[in-house]
């Protein structure tokens, strides 16, 4: 597989949305990747499964297999078709994962039904990765809530990031770059919409990715510093840097080898900054 800081290296994302996965993915939030066919959006999921803790169980669900994890504890689950009625969906797999009690559940690609499924293994705690055809959050959620996949709005605060990736002419070059990270905050009833902060947006003129969000993140300080009980939530910021540095100095030492990636995040979990083999 192509690894995060192979990416980064191509200008697909900056280091800052990748530290900001490391960090969200670390945390057991959902992320659902979204754009239009060809777009690279299950080249960066398989790119960013890397940050997830190396320790969990994870089960990854679909049509046809092309997610790869790196983790001991992965189990791959296809679909199977079956002239006499005995197939096996993604809304089979997805309803049979859940009685594993997996970490963390990768879905291919949602299309229909099987997105019902995925919420209700949104609100039981298991966060959920996937990719999706949409080219805004706003699209997203228009998707999800209209028929035929038909969540509730109410539903939707269960999902916390939307990252859209598309396949952009620029200077006459094809190029694929994440276009913008939006944070759901939840359902507004006074509104009777989802509101939504965005994170990170791309800038098409000088091609750089702009924090929208920084000392300003939904997720990062009402979700995730508040839950792990920091007593300032300002201080995820400071972790925040120091991921970005590590990714930083992994491109400037060239490591773009997918596992050599995957060995030097894992080695951050299990032993801090003090294991690394490059210097912060």
């Amino acid at each position: 597989p192509i690894s995060i800081t192979q990416l980064i290296k191509w200008g697909s994302i900056d280091e800052l949305i990748a530290a900001y996965l490391w960090i969200l993915l670390e945390n057991n939030m959902s992320i659902w990747f979204c754009g239009e066919t060809a777009s690279g959006k299950t080249t960066l999921l398989r790119a960013a499964c890397v940050f997830i803790n190396p320790h969990y169980k994870i089960i990854s669900i679909e049509d046809t297999p092309e997610i790869i994890v790196p983790h001991d504890n992965w189990i791959r689950e296809i679909t199977r078709e079956s002239e006499e009625g005995a197939g096996i969906e993604l809304f089979d797999l997805l309803k049979a994962a859940l009685r594993q009690r997996p970490n963390y559940i990768i879905v291919g690609e949602i299309r229909g039904k099987e997105a019902s499924v995925a919420f209700q293994a949104m609100q039981t705690g298991a966060p959920v990765l996937t990719t999706f055809h949409a080219g805004s959050v706003t699209k997203v959620i228009q998707r999800f809530t209209g028929h035929p996949i038909s969540i509730p709005k109410t539903f939707m605060d269960n999902l916390d990031v939307v990252l859209i990736q598309m396949a952009v002419e620029r200077k006459g070059k094809r190029i694929r770059r994440v276009l913008s990270v939006d944070e759901i905050e939840g359902y507004n009833r006074e509104v009777d919409g989802i509101m939504s902060r965005k994170a990170f947006e791309w800038n098409p003129v000088d091609d750089t990715h702009l924090f929208r969000a920084n000392r300003n993140s939904f997720i990062l300080e009402e979700r995730i510093a508040k839950n792990a009980g920091y007593t300032d939530k300002m201080k995820i910021y400071e972790e925040f840097d120091k991921r970005k540095r590590i990714l930083e100095r992994m491109v400037e030492e060239n490591i773009f080898d997918y596992y050599e990636v995957v060995q030097i995040i894992w080695t951050y979990y299990k032993e801090g900054e003090k294991g690394l083999p490059i210097s912060i």
